[in-house]
Parts: C-alpha cells; structure tokens; sequence
C-alpha cells in the first residue's frame, strides 16, 4: 500500500511545476499525473477503510448468481 499523503505531495509538486512550465504538452502531461496521483491516494484511503477479508471474497466465489 502507498502512502496517500505522499501521493498528494506529490501531486502538489507537480501542479506546482506546471505553473512554471510553458509547452502546453509538458503541463497536460503534469495536470493527468497529478490527477491520476489524486486517484490513487484516493483509492489506497477507500482500501484502508475497507479491507478485504477472506470471508468476503469466498462469498464472492461462492455466489451462484
């Protein structure tokens, strides 16, 4: 598991490096990492709150849906 605050961190640093960066390929490029970084840290704090345990997925498996 990452750790989401290092993952916000790091998508500030790159928003803060976009406002200086001047190729507007550079700084799309810079906006979907961070945004993608955002989605992760968001992801790994949804995971933590709500673990997997072993019954669930063997409920999973056991459906007959």
């Amino acid at each position: 598991m990452t750790d989401p605050s290092e993952l916000l961190r790091r998508a500030a640093e790159l928003t803060n490096w976009l406002d200086h960066e001047e190729n507007i390929e550079v700084r799309d490029r810079l906006l979907r990492t961070a945004a993608h970084y955002v989605d992760i840290a968001q992801s790994e704090v949804w995971l933590a709150a709500h673990p997997t345990s072993i019954t669930s997925m063997t409920g999973l498996l056991n459906r007959s849906d």
